[in-house]
């Protein structure tokens, strides 16, 4: 699969580049790969400095900024296609770059990687409380992640103090 991906999309930007050129004209397709280019550059520079700026709001606010961090990769997956030469990886790139579909496109990526995430929680709260507030309590949490296919469990100890 990794493999027809990088065979089959330049040979279809090859199909693109010689059925537009016989269209426009050579020099007008390679004028047209320069701007998207550039256009391109500018683009994600520009809304990748503002999701920057928005998952660094989250976590100030003590937020996990997970959607900012999948929208961080769309954006560069955007620019990696708009900075290689070709309409259809233009084409792919420019849509990463509307904020709609790169906020669905995000929806979909965090909700697949729920699903293939499990996780068995517990918390326990100390009998005595060592603090020197009275109202200050301790609880202790574990978790457990469990992978179907390696069935490998990482073991993590919490403490949260309130």
């Amino acid at each position: 699969m990794f493999f027809l991906f990088f065979i089959g999309i330049p040979l279809i930007e090859v199909m693109l580049f010689i059925t537009i050129g016989k269209y426009i004209g050579l020099w007008n397709t390679i004028l047209i790969i320069i701007i998207t280019g550039i256009i391109g550059a500018i683009l994600v520079k520009s809304q990748g400095v503002a999701t920057l700026k928005k998952g660094l709001e989250e976590i100030q606010s003590n937020k996990i900024p997970i959607q900012s961090m999948v929208q961080g990769i769309a954006i560069i997956i955007a620019g990696a296609f708009l900075l290689t030469p070709g309409f259809l990886t233009d084409t792919l790139g420019a849509i990463l770059l509307i904020p709609p579909f790169r906020s669905k496109i995000a929806g979909f990526v965090i909700e697949y990687l729920k699903k293939r995430s499990t996780f068995k929680t517990t918390f326990e709260q100390h009998p005595k409380n060592t603090s020197e507030t009275k109202d200050e309590k301790i609880y202790e949490g574990k978790y457990e992640e469990i992978k179907k296919k390696d069935k490998k469990k990482k073991k993590i100890f919490i403490k949260i103090y309130i």
